[in-house]
């Protein structure tokens, strides 16, 4: 099954409030990771259940950290999700090259290295 970014977001906001939707900004990490593979998440790391992508989606970008977030857990070989709470991103700095904004505040952005939370 071909996996893109708009089959990842088709799944993603399936599982996404409206008001959630609207109000995030939601990641892709083009990164294929195996069954058992550690995801950081602040102080609390995930462990990825199966063969597949993550998806981290922030619920309050303008906010410091220390807020809700998701991250979606999608298995390649069912496009099933997994939505786990945490309060913390993937990273510090500068996003890496695998990162890719799906959707800003309900909308696509202009290009898919689209950080800027303003």
């Amino acid at each position: 099954m071909q996996f893109d970014a708009e089959k990842i977001l088709t799944i993603i906001v399936k599982e996404l409030a409206e008001n959630e939707k609207n109000a995030a900004i939601i990641y892709w990490d083009e990164t294929l990771l195996e069954a058992g593979d550690t995801i950081k998440a602040g102080n609390q790391p995930i462990e990825m259940p199966y063969k597949g992508y993550m998806v981290f989606i922030d619920l309050e970008p303008k906010a410091n950290w220390g807020h809700a977030t998701y991250y979606g857990l999608i298995d390649i070989n069912t496009s099933a999700i997994k939505l786990v709470k945490r309060e913390f991103p993937p990273y510090s700095g500068t996003a890496p090259p695998s990162y890719k904004v799906l959707l800003r505040y309900g909308k696509k952005p202009p290009h898919d290295r689209y950080f800027n939370v303003y």
